[in-house]
């Protein structure tokens, strides 16, 4: 082997300018600033993922059960307490949980309010046996 080959060097990757997150179109802000979005952030064929405010002593008083897929609530602000299957939650800043599908949950309860990310996954549908 030649000492050209031996003292090679790999070629410089060029690094372009970074652009701003905001730049990207499918960009969504969801910790901090004052004014934080709520509705449905992104959806695509498996999940969806939303921003769910509740306001300061608000309740539901209903229990519901995804058929079609799992959910995870992350709360990302305030409290909040609420039922999955037979037992009472109360879930604090930072915390996150998963409702497995058909699984009852809901009876929510907010004291000081409460900001979470709910990320539903979506049934994979195959039509692989009419073809």
């Amino acid at each position: 082997m030649d000492d050209a080959a031996l003292n090679t060097t790999p070629p410089r990757v060029q690094v372009h300018s970074e652009l701003p997150a905001t730049a990207y179109p499918h960009y969504q802000r969801v910790f901090g600033g004052a004014e934080l979005p709520t509705g449905l952030l992104f959806d695509s064929q498996h999940f969806a993922v939303m921003s769910v405010a509740h306001p300061p002593d608000s309740q539901t008083p209903d229990l519901n059960a995804d058929k079609d897929g799992d959910r995870i609530l992350v709360l990302m602000d305030g409290d909040l307490a609420l039922q999955i299957g037979e037992n009472r939650f109360r879930m604090c800043p930072g915390d996150a949980v998963k409702i497995p599908r058909g699984t009852r949950f809901g009876m929510t309860q907010s004291q000081a309010g409460a900001h979470l990310l709910l990320i539903r996954t979506k049934a994979v549908r195959s039509f692989s046996l009419l073809r």
